[in-house]
């Protein structure tokens, strides 16, 4: 149990990295160069699990590969994605939906991160996210990146309703 998480003012809204979150930050390239990554069925039905909670899920991704939004259409979520700075374009989404920056929860396991992790109300990260990321974070989750990690999020929230 990580009691920080059902102890925590739930968010109106998570953004999520994807590679490495969504996924365990792999790829497959076939001899044509097309990508191909594994996600995890227990996080699309987590979506579901967090919109019962009033809670909305992003996916805020640098990456412009057309696995994101495809996963992320499947998932019943938006996509941000081809973002340079993570936090600017974060940012713009709050002021274009009249939300603030103490209405986010904010999950992301690399570098690119950091900006988005410092600003949101609660930070977190998957178990194998980057050593940086771990030591910055509010709270580090027992699952790694692409083993179910909303999943995790919504168990503990689901504790508190």
């Amino acid at each position: 149990m990580n009691s920080k998480i059902s102890n925590s003012k739930p968010p109106k809204i998570i953004f999520t990295d994807f590679d490495g979150c969504l996924t365990d930050d792999r790829v497959w390239l076939n001899q044509d160069g097309e990508e191909f990554v594994a996600a995890n069925r227990k996080d699309g039905l987590a979506v579901k699990r967090l919109k019962n909670l009033g809670i909305q899920v992003v996916i805020a991704s640098t990456e412009t590969n057309k696995v994101v939004s495809a996963r992320g259409n499947k998932m019943g979520v938006e996509v941000l994605q081809g973002l340079e700075d993570k936090a600017e374009a974060i940012e713009q989404y709050l002021k274009q939906n009249k939300l603030s920056w103490i209405d986010v929860w904010y999950i992301g396991n690399d570098l690119n991160d950091l900006g988005a992790i410092e600003k949101v109300s609660l930070s977190i990260c998957p178990a194998d996210a980057v050593k940086k990321v771990r030591k910055t974070v509010d709270i580090v989750l027992k699952t790694n990146g692409g083993k179910g990690i909303l999943s995790e999020i919504a168990t503990e929230l689901e504790k508190t309703n």
